[in-house]
């Protein structure tokens, strides 16, 4: 497989971007954000997304030159409007509008809506950590009837409707839970069927309902469906995800085909020292991770590891060892380049 360093593959990311008309700053954002998600192990949220974005500017369901704006607001709500922009470029501007909100009156709640995919959730509320605020992230795909099975059924009905939820820390990385409602981000999926490689079990149901390790089974028609996780759990989070993200944003839950494809999202900001001292704050934070570190462990396991841990950790390795790409997902960059004129050295 390819190699790269982050810098050569936010380059690239940047010039084919611009390729098609996207401004500099907002390619060469969404480049790195990109690039994030496979610095820190979420390939599902990296560069593989670039061809999709690129066949979505073509088709015009994303229109690289728009901005986002905000529609509505009061001193903490603010409805953000994403005018089909880039979705990174829209979450982030939703992210800043929050924290304004926050910094002023302690909590900003924001919704987005006429965004495209806005990426990995957990690099937003990492930032927002970073600025000693607490950042709560739900978010829906809707527009494309869904890909993911309610509990008891056997045909898709909900998006992998995530969320992202960022604690800051006094010195160390913030804590960052980042997961879908489903039992696998469908990029995950994308990643095993460009490597030729089968799903564990339990992800996915074939079209008829059954057990599959096929990773095609969500590309074919009648596609499959990935199960929701914890059972009835992660499907009653799921729905509740798809209403926030979905019904209060106005931008449509999934199913909804009035709407394009795309992410609507709901973030709420907390300025943590309008709450408490951040002294007080970092210390119950510091003794919560030592107290839950403190347990025996398991048979096979050598530690216990905090939401967000396995991130930094990817960051490290992936710096010594590079960033690693498949060759499909690779051949399908390539592709673009020459069509778009760009090099790819």
């Amino acid at each position: 497989m390819p190699v790269f360093s982050p810098h050569e593959l936010t380059a690239l990311g940047a010039r084919l971007f611009t390729a098609t008309g996207a401004g500099p700053d907002e390619a060469q954002q969404v480049a790195a954000l990109l690039v994030e998600a496979n610095h820190t192990g979420h390939d599902s949220h990296g560069v593989i997304r670039i061809p999709q974005y690129l066949a979505e500017i073509e088709s015009g369901l994303l229109d690289p030159q728009a901005v986002p704006q905000v529609e509505a607001e009061t001193l903490v709500t603010a409805v953000v409007e994403g005018n089909r922009c880039f979705g990174q470029v829209a979450a982030s501007h939703m992210a800043a509008v929050g924290l304004a909100k926050a910094r002023q009156h302690g909590v900003g709640g924001v919704t987005l809506k006429g965004a495209n995919h806005i990426g990995r959730l957990g690099s937003y509320v990492e930032e927002l950590a970073r600025q000693r605020a607490i950042g709560l992230l739900f978010v829906n795909t809707h527009g494309n009837g869904g890909i993911v099975a309610p509990w008891g059924g056997r045909e898709p009905r909900l998006g992998t409707n995530p969320i992202a939820i960022g604690i800051p820390r006094a010195e160390a990385d913030p804590l960052v839970l980042d997961m879908t409602t489903s039992m696998v981000a469908e990029g995950k999926v994308r990643v095993l069927r460009n490597r030729g490689e089968e799903a564990p079990e339990g992800w996915l149901l074939d079209a008829e309902g059954l057990p599959t390790r096929d990773s095609q089974t969500l590309y074919q028609s009648p596609r499959g469906s990935i199960l929701p996780f914890g059972g009835h759990k992660g499907y009653g989070l799921g729905v509740v995800v798809d209403l926030l993200a979905g019904a209060l944003t106005g931008d449509g839950c999934t199913g909804n085909l009035k709407v394009p494809a795309g992410n609507g999202a709901f973030l709420m900001v907390l300025d943590v020292a309008q709450f408490l001292p951040l002294e007080d704050f970092f210390q119950e934070v510091e003794e919560l991770a030592t107290f839950i570190k403190s347990s025996a462990l398991l048979p096979g396991f050598a530690e216990i590891l905090m939401p967000g841990e396995v991130e930094a950790r990817q960051r490290a390795k992936r710096d010594a060892e590079g960033l690693f790409i498949e060759e499909e997902t690779w051949a399908q960059i390539g592709a673009w380049a020459e069509k778009l004129g760009v090099q790819l050295g």
